[in-house]
């Protein structure tokens, strides 16, 4: 099975990369906004709390979130999801993105409750903290949809 088929690696990795930095720059310039973004602080905290990165957990916040935007950029890229999505680039990336938070919750409602503290974590969440992780998963999905430019099309 190649998991990469069909998949354009160079286009995702960049695409990846600008989608992760754009989320993360829009979750620091509109932190407070309305009570909302500023989710990075959650972050750190978790990182803080466990002991992880001392003394550089922004640096390691800012580069685990860019692995993982490329990472699961490749759930995007998959032919199979890419061309189920709408053509329109905004309604792809937003219709990718709402599934794709629908998934990360489902995921915490099934592990956080037994033991997996991170998800856990995700499940309580202010109210103001879901909001905008919901909003930064549209600003993802749209960028992703914006820069990744699948094989064969010019």
């Amino acid at each position: 099975m190649n998991l990469t088929k069909g998949i354009n690696i160079s286009s995702l990795v960049f695409a990846g990369f600008i989608a992760g930095y754009i989320m993360y720059v829009v979750d620091l310039a509109l932190d407070g906004w309305f009570g909302l973004f500023g989710t990075y602080r959650i972050y750190k905290n978790w990182l803080v709390e466990a002991g992880l990165f001392p003394g550089i957990e922004d640096i390691a916040i800012f580069l685990g979130h860019q692995l993982n935007s490329i990472l699961f950029g490749f759930f995007f890229a998959n032919p199979k999801i890419f061309y189920s999505l709408p053509n329109n680039s905004i309604l792809k990336g937003t219709t990718f993105a709402i599934v794709w938070h629908i998934l990360v919750l489902l995921i915490s409602v099934l592990f956080g409750p037994t033991g997996a503290k991170w998800l856990n974590s995700l499940l309580h969440m202010p109210i103001n903290a879901q909001i905008s992780l919901f909003l930064l998963h549209i600003v993802w999905g749209v960028s992703l949809s914006l820069f990744y430019n699948p094989e064969g099309k010019k």
